[in-house]
Parts: structure tokens; sequence; C-alpha cells
């Protein structure tokens, strides 16, 4: 039985990878022959220089340069989403975990109430509102969401994480003179680290392939993020195949490898909760 599960996982692996692998081929293939012979059968060499030519073209005139700046506003804002994520939704988890006021189960459930809007609903009034506030064109709209805690589901992960510890380790440290924010800090979030890292992970995964918000939102070749240079340079008049799947091999890399590095902490959050278990 061990085997057969085995075998089926090995089959359903191969088949999430096989669209990878087959981008890979395409990208090293030199230009002008995906589309006239198979991906599979390389020529003597790998056209490595794929990459380079696409990361030109996607910078615009800038070139490479271009590229860097491409990378550089879109790990930027990844980053602070991502800290922006923790931090709000991390605290407000917390209180509706630990803190006992009037109506917080009602509030909790509407926070979760919103979830049930899809973000095309909200597009045309939060336009008007960032407009209203002169943030069109900056990266205002894509960082406020995640500083004023705009993902509930995030919160939800973090309330049920802090509901889970023991009440007897709060009331220690509340007992020890620790007020609110040094329970949070120091006791609390520290014992939540897989949930952390599960939610830094979808924090960055969202960001980085967010398309969505910075076409509405970013005008400026500035501050233009990968994914917006990617699609303009699917659109433009002239695109190799190969060109274009070595430009989305390189936009994917990192999430690829953050993928890879990510694998620890989720095995062993899930070691952590089948031990207490």
């Amino acid at each position: 039985m061990r085997v057969l599960r085995r075998l089926l996982l090995l089959v359903l692996a191969a088949a999430f990878l096989l669209p990878l692998l087959w981008m890979l081929a395409v990208a090293l293939q030199p230009d002008g022959t995906a589309l006239t012979r198979s991906p599979w059968s390389f020529p003597d060499g790998a056209a490595v220089e794929n990459f380079r030519l696409a990361a030109e073209r996607m910078g615009g005139q800038a070139g490479l340069r271009g590229f860097g700046r491409l990378v550089w506003n879109t790990s930027v804002l990844t980053v602070l989403s991502i800290a922006g994520q923790l931090f709000c939704c991390s605290l407000a988890g917390f209180a509706f975990a630990c803190l006992r006021f009037r109506g917080r189960d009602a509030l909790f459930l509407l926070v979760l109430a919103t979830m049930m809007l899809p973000p095309q609903v909200l597009a045309v009034p939060q336009f008007l509102l960032y407009r209203e506030l002169g943030l069109v064109d900056t990266w205002g709209p894509l960082l406020l969401p995640t500083v004023l805690g705009g993902a509930p589901f995030f919160i939800f992960l973090f309330r049920q994480a802090f509901l889970s510890l023991p009440p007897d380790l709060l009331e220690a440290a509340r007992l020890d003179g620790c007020g609110f924010f040094a329970q949070y800090r120091r006791v609390a979030l520290p014992l939540v680290r897989p949930v952390t890292g599960a939610v830094a992970l979808f924090t960055f995964l969202a960001t980085w392939n967010d398309f969505w918000a910075p076409l509405i939102y970013l005008n400026s070749e500035e501050k233009q993020t990968l994914t917006l240079a990617l699609a303009a340079f699917q659109q433009s008049y002239r695109v190799a195949v190969e060109w274009l799947m070595a430009g989305t091999s390189l936009v994917l890399a990192p999430c690829l490898l953050v993928y890879f590095l990510a694998q620890g902490i989720f095995l062993r959050g899930v070691r952590l909760r089948s031990a207490k278990g």
C-alpha cells in the first residue's frame, strides 16, 4: 500500500512539474525554433542568451538596468507587504483571541464576512477613494491594505493559533507584569511560528504575482512591477516564444526558490502539531 501511495504521489508530482519543465525547455531553444521542433530536442548548446534578451526587453529602453529596477520595485513591495501583514494580522488575531470586550465575536464575524466580497466589487470605490487621497500612481494603494489588516483569512489563522495556546501561559505572563503588547511579542508570537511562516509565504506569492492592483494604480514606468512588464512584453509587436518563456521563468524563479526554502517551515510546523497531539 505504501508503494502504491508513493507511485501515485510521483505521478502527481510529475504532472505538476511537466509544465514548468516544458517552459524551461522552450526558454533554452534557439530563437525562432520552438514552434518548428520539439522542445525536448536540445541543440548542441542551450540558448542561455534568451534570458538576457528577455530581461533587456522587459526593462524597456533602460535594458538590464530597467529590469533591475523592476526586480527592486517588486522586492520592496513584497517585503513591506509581508511585514505589514504579519504585524497587523497577528496583532488583530491576538486581540480577538485574548482580549475580552463587548461585541468581540460579532466584530470577528463581520471581519470574516468581508471574505465573501470579491475584489472586483471593491475596485471602483477603492479607486475613487485613493484618487481623492492623491495616492494614484504611488505604492500607497498596494501597501495600505496590508498595514491596515486587509486580510481577514490571515487574521482568522492567527486567532485560531493563539486560541490553541494554554491560557495559563498568558495568565502567568500577566502576573509577572507583562502588558498586552509584551504578552503578544514575548510570549504568544514566538509560539506560532508555523502560522507566521505560512502567512509570510502566502503574502509573498500574492504580492510577487499580483497583476490586478499594479495595473489599476501604477502608471509611471519607474514604479512598475515585474508582472506589468511581463504583460507588456507579451503584447509587444514581435516576441519570440523562447524569449517569452525565458521572461516567465525569470519572474517565476523567486517563487520556486521561496517554495523550496519554506518547505522546512511547514514540516517543522506539522511535526510540532503532531507532537502536541
